[in-house]
């Protein structure tokens, strides 16, 4: 792949990289413009080779538009492209540079969180291409315009979206995959025909009766988790972080749509007995196919035997690093 700039005369083709993401905070309802209504966290993982991920090439052309976007090798419907010609058009109006774009995306065993890391690679890309220089914030959040937590993908490790209070909306990183590299994750995905879309979550979270309590319980759950980071807690953070998305699930699930299907629950009672036995073990969940289980050294190769004894097929993750752009070619 090849374009020529057409205010310079640099060659190249930009090959970005972002890691798919998990829910520690679930983002239960968002705005028209995806902005989440309350502050969220989120965790960027991979696996343990780091060939889960999202990869995006962005070619420029001289048409000023988007002339193509196939996502695993097929066309993406004009619908899913709205919110990137916008992006497209913020490069645009900031740079006074008229590219437009060919973009071919492709996720690699990725089981949930790909709109996520997407939205992260094609922001990404487009600030290298644009040569924007844009910072690390103004990112996230064009990308969170695509994607309604595709803050945790561009910042990676352990993340948060503050919609709420002074300077906000902004994202930042809570702690590095660096900080989280005792953290063992286990993710246990299902073959199911079809998943919940964002829209039904947000409309069935809203509509709950007891959705008011959610958005009371936030700001604690938040400095919970926090704290929990700040002593290295880890009981701390992954019991609070189950404790809000079993939440959001009760809420979704109670207003008549099951999220978690039979073999889902099993794995949630199967975590749950085996903390009763001892181990430290939690799980949370996003609007996908995937339980993801936590642990922490040393304990992490006796969560992992005791999950294959009691039949589950987990594939181990690690806190994965932030978008990142990894080739340039002319």
């Amino acid at each position: 792949m090849s374009y020529t700039k057409t205010n310079g005369n640099v060659s190249q083709t930009i090959i970005a990289e972002a890691y798919p993401t998990i829910p520690i905070i679930f983002v239960s309802s968002a705005r028209d413009n995806r902005l989440p209504l309350h502050n969220s966290m989120g965790l960027s993982v991979t696996d343990k080779e780091e060939k889960t991920k999202v990869v995006t090439f962005v070619k420029g052309t001289e048409s000023g538009r988007i002339d193509s976007f196939t996502l695993n090798g097929e066309r993406l419907p004009d619908e899913r492209l709205k919110s990137m010609k916008e992006v497209l058009k913020a490069f645009q109006n900031d740079t006074k540079k008229k590219y437009g774009l060919k973009v071919e995306s492709n996720n690699y065993n990725v089981f949930s969180g790909s709109s996520d890391a997407g939205a992260a690679a094609f922001v990404v890309a487009l600030n290298e291409l644009f040569e924007a220089d844009y910072t690390t914030e103004r990112i996230a959040m064009l990308a969170n315009s695509i994607s309604e937590s595709a803050v945790r993908a561009v910042y990676g490790g352990l993340n948060t979206l503050v919609v709420e209070g002074p300077g906000a909306p902004y994202g930042r990183q809570l702690a590095s995959e660096e900080d989280l590299k005792g953290i063992r994750i286990f993710a246990m995905g299902f073959d199911y025909p079809s998943r919940i879309s964002a829209a039904e979550i947000f409309q069935l979270t809203r509509s709950n009766p007891f959705y008011d309590y959610r958005l009371s319980m936030l700001p604690r759950w938040e400095a919970k988790i926090k704290l929990g980071l700040l002593n290295k807690d880890w009981n701390m953070v992954f019991s609070t972080a189950e404790e809000n998305c079993a939440n959001a699930h009760y809420l979704i699930e109670s207003s008549g749509k099951r999220v978690r299907k039979k073999e889902m629950m099993s794995v949630v009672i199967d975590v749950e007995e085996m903390r009763d036995s001892g181990l430290p073990v939690y799980w949370t969940a996003g609007g996908g196919k995937v339980i993801n289980a936590f642990t922490w050294e040393p304990h992490g190769e006796d969560v992992l035997k005791e999950f294959l004894r009691r039949g589950q097929k987990p594939v181990e993750y690690k806190v994965a690093p932030a978008a990142r752009v990894i080739r340039k070619e002319s």
